[in-house]
């Protein structure tokens, strides 16, 4: 299980019009983190994981619409 790169985007773009500092900050991840992750892949693990989850429980969305079996 993993996120979802492409509804993890979308996330950014429906709630931080696409900027990747701000969405950052709304997770309290670092930008870099987050924009290796969204770019490459590269970076989705349990801090990235939990910091979606909990943006997903503030904003009343499920979050197992944002992530992926393997």
């Amino acid at each position: 299980m993993e996120l979802d790169k492409g509804k993890v985007f979308e996330l950014m773009n429906k709630y931080c019009g696409g900027n990747y500092n701000r969405f950052a900050r709304t997770l309290g991840v670092d930008p870099a983190h987050l924009y290796r992750f969204l770019n490459t892949g590269v970076g989705g693990g349990k801090k990235l994981v939990g910091a979606v989850m909990k943006f997903c429980k503030e904003y009343g969305l499920e979050f197992e619409d944002y992530i992926q079996l393997v």
